[in-house]
């Protein structure tokens, strides 16, 4: 792809039809792939054993609606109901935290021994609605559920105050979030060796609940996404210049998890991993060697490649990409037309940041091996016609499952649009205004505020 200055240049979403993206794309030199076929994504893929009965997905997005004990509460189990009967065969559960002193809100899920239950309760509704609604529409097959397991990090908060554990110093980022550097602390190796163990007696729990898999999450700047990150963690097992000691906390939770589960076992484990933060080298994962950069630092995915190999190696057949940090550029993770309040106007193009997204799925996919499922990310900002970006990018095989988070909290039913009538309904479709990323900054009840009156 060859850059222009039109790719630097700031515009929101004006295209009143197909044709218009298409020649949009098309000024900006960006190839990506459009189809009108959307009849593609009714198509079932194997995940091992597990047939996921077509290929869209709803991707992890916090609600922050869970009681104080991490339970959920009736707004989570209305989402989850929303999500279930809008024709989805995959639904990626939000990022719910390991232990109570990780979270980054005090409405976070917590998955513990004391609300097992009560995530049973949300497994077994979830599943029944979403089964009931596959039929309904004509799809074969049943849902597949994954839980995001997380510690949120450098983000964590305690009784409503930051208190960032952090794999690493870094100004930049604390200074996004407005904490000190004398805030929180920078997490021990002896502390990671006890949360590995923590991960997976959490991972046990979900695999208890009934959820068909766990993401060990590593993307968005948490807390082993920034392991990945960690050159300048020094005198460390789980940091330096080596590769292999900044994924060791990563690798040894699926490998302990592995043992505890039997090797065997049908219960899926993936991770939904941030190949690419922009950061420059030498706080960036997925960036150039290079000093002199300048965020967003140019692409070097051969780290990355690297840990996807291990993963594969380990027997994880199922990886959803992204890329970005949210908390300090979310341009990258989720492309808007509007920032938050206080937030920025990026200096690039939406449709860039979009081609982006796609570059680093499609790099991916092309060179892993062809039996290891790829979800791909930042759909939504397409509005209606990210179903034809879907069905694009699936026939030309760059992806294989298609992950929406803010049109799902927008328009929970746009897979049943997509797949019964090939195309999301404009005037119900999300308009990548930031109010639901506004909503979780402020540690409030995520949702909607234009689409859903509960929330306006």
């Amino acid at each position: 792809m060859v850059e222009s200055d039109s790719l630097h240049i700031f515009e929101p979403f004006k295209y009143k039809n197909l044709n218009q993206l298409k020649e949009k794309l098309n000024s900006l030199n960006l190839a990506l792939p459009l189809s009108s076929k959307t009849s593609i994504l009714e198509k079932p893929i194997k995940i091992k054993e597990k047939i996921i009965a077509n290929r869209l997905a709803i991707q992890p997005m916090e609600g922050f609606d869970a009681k104080f004990n991490g339970e959920p509460s009736k707004l989570t189990f209305r989402r989850y109901g929303r999500f279930a009967k809008g024709g989805v065969s995959l639904i990626w559960f939000e990022a719910t935290a390991i232990s109570e002193d990780c979270r980054s809100n005090a409405h976070q899920l917590v998955l513990s021994e004391g609300n097992l239950e009560k995530f049973t309760n949300l497994v077994s509704y979830t599943r029944e609605l979403c089964n009931k609604t596959l039929k309904t529409i004509g799809i074969h097959g049943n849902c597949c559920l994954i839980i995001q397991l997380n510690h949120s990090g450098r983000y964590s908060k305690r009784n409503g105050t930051s208190y960032p554990i952090r794999a690493y110093h870094n100004f930049e980022l604390d200074k996004a979030i407005n904490v000190k550097r004398n805030q929180g602390i920078i997490i021990s190796d002896k502390e990671l060796e006890h949360l590995e163990n923590k991960w997976v007696q959490s991972a046990v729990l979900a695999k208890k609940a009934g959820f068909d898999g766990v993401d060990i999450k590593a993307c968005h700047g948490y807390l082993i996404n920034e392991l990945l990150s960690g050159r300048i963690r020094r005198y460390s097992k789980y940091g330096g210049e080596k590769l292999k000691n900044r994924s060791q906390f990563l690798l040894n939770i699926i490998r302990k998890l592995k043992e505890r589960v039997g090797h065997n076992s049908k219960f899926i484990i993936t991770s939904r991993l941030g190949v690419y933060d922009g950061n420059p080298y030498p706080l960036g994962f997925g960036v150039k060697n290079n000093l002199d950069e300048k965020f967003p630092a140019p692409i070097d995915l051969k780290e990355p490649m690297s840990l996807i190999k291990d993963l594969y190696e380990l027997g994880i057949r199922l990886i959803n990409i992204s890329a970005g940090n949210p908390h300090y550029k979310p341009h990258i993770t989720r492309p808007y037309d509007i920032p938050v309040k206080g937030g920025y106007i990026p200096k690039e193009h939406p449709l860039f940041s979009l081609y982006r997204m796609y570059n680093l799925s499609s790099m991916i996919k092309e060179a892993i091996p062809k039996d290891m499922v790829v979800v791909g990310s930042a759909f939504s900002y397409l509005r209606q016609y990210a179903g034809n970006y879907a069905a694009g990018i699936v026939q030309e095989n760059k992806v294989d499952i298609c992950g929406f988070g803010r049109m799902a909290i927008a328009n929970p039913e746009f897979a049943k649009q997509i797949l019964l009538k090939g195309v999301i309904d404009k005037s119900k479709t999300c308009i990548t205004c930031s109010k639901c990323s506004e909503f979780m900054k402020l540690g409030k009840n995520t949702g909607c505020a234009v689409r859903d009156p509960l929330y306006q």
